[in-house]
């Protein structure tokens, strides 16, 4: 029965590829989310308005703190703190960008020239605005070049003059090219000095407080003299957050192991599932085949010989649909990271062994009951079946 016993691998197959590939998924994902963290250096630390007992790398809601963060906050991290490299305190805001008859509306950032170096990001043309420019509060701004595509097209913008809320902003720089990580692009921001981002969207207060460490091991200490200067501001009172980068790839660790898990599990299901259809497909075998045990029963065959030869087939099935399976998986794992290296979902080698030792175990459990069924049919019965 050669499409019977294709088809019974062929859930085999499905069981054993889906497994692989949910956990390649789950850990291509998991990698992929570290090495977008990682991008910000391992240093970096997020200061938010309010407090939250939550361990979390995002923080509280905005709007929560009793006290607003101001530029003076900035200021005072850095003359006093002594493990920080670099700190900024964000605006943000969205606005209409106008060039003559272009139009783009886009999200801004109001930083100081210590963005880029808090980032990791870099300018491909022209220049980011200087201390000079910030402390003054020059209109000047720095493009995304998703943004200069749609104002200017094949133009150059540097030295061109645009509207921002209507106020005219001098282009210095547009930015490199970042695609997106973790949901935001920056080709899609205007950056511009926090002192004119304050004045442009009538505001006094800071979204947040970005900053960071001079090294890993100085990490800590930078949070440490953070809480302490700002506690200090506040007459002791801690009404804000401070996250590291670390915390926040231990909270996206958590989840994304536990979507693992869980994937893993969908997966297990639909194995067993492929280790029932062998013991139908042998159940109905055993059924057909009740005058090939009768013979075999008769020229000597004991009932422990019986058991092993439907065991063999089932264990056989098994082994056949978990190779191919994992064949399966390695196909389209290994084909998916030839287009799109950026993610990848190759197997972990972990995962192969105990996938494939997971098939096998199937097959002995689901074809133990078949083949005890066979051994217990009657050698004279199964000689008077026909």
């Amino acid at each position: 029965q050669k499409v019977r016993a294709f088809l019974t691998i062929l859930g085999m197959v499905i069981g054993v590829a889906s497994v692989v590939l949910l956990v390649s998924i789950g850990n291509g994902t998991k990698t992929f989310v570290t090495q977008q963290l990682e991008g910000l250096g391992t240093n970096f630390i997020v200061v938010q308005p309010g407090k939250t007992d939550r361990k979390s790398g995002f923080g509280p809601p905005v709007g929560t703190s009793q006290r607003k963060m101001t530029l003076a906050d900035v200021q005072a991290l850095e003359k006093r703190s002594f493990n920080l490299e670099a700190v900024t305190g964000l605006v943000l805001g969205t606005s209409t960008l106008r060039y003559d008859e272009n139009i783009a509306n886009v999200s801004i950032f109001g930083t100081n020239d210590q963005f880029i170096k808090i980032f990791n990001i870099s300018v491909s043309e022209g220049q980011f605005f200087s201390r000079l420019d910030h402390d003054n509060g020059r209109r000047v701004v720095v493009l995304g070049a998703k943004i200069v595509k749609n104002l200017f097209g094949d133009e150059p913008a540097l030295g061109k003059q645009i509207k921002l809320n209507q106020r005219e902003f001098r282009v210095i720089g547009v930015m490199a090219k970042t695609g997106n990580k973790l949901g935001l692009n920056l080709d899609d921001f205007a950056f511009i000095p926090t002192t004119a981002a304050l004045r442009t969207f009538n505001d006094d207060k800071l979204f947040g407080i970005r900053a960071k460490a001079k090294s890993r091991l100085a990490l800590d200490d930078a949070v440490e003299e953070i809480r302490t200067i700002m506690k200090e501001r506040r007459e002791g009172e801690e009404d804000f957050t401070i996250a590291t980068q670390k915390e926040m790839m231990e909270t996206l660790d958590s989840i994304l192991s536990m979507l693992t898990y869980v994937l893993t599990g969908i997966a297990t299901i639909s194995m067993i599932v492929g280790g029932i259809g062998i013991m139908n497909i042998m159940l109905v075998s055993v059924s057909e085949r009740i005058s090939e045990i009768g013979i075999r029963r008769a020229v000597g065959a004991r009932a422990k010989d019986i058991v092993k030869q439907f065991l063999a087939e089932a264990i056989t099935l098994s082994f056949l649909g978990g190779m191919l399976g994992l064949l399966l998986a390695f196909t389209i794992t290994y084909g998916g990271y030839i287009f799109y290296p950026a993610f990848d979902m190759r197997p972990p080698s972990w995962i192969l062994g105990p996938a494939f030792l997971l098939s096998l175990l199937v097959g002995v459990i689901f074809g133990v009951w078949p083949a005890l069924q066979a051994a217990r049919i009657q050698t004279l019965d199964a000689l008077r079946h026909e």
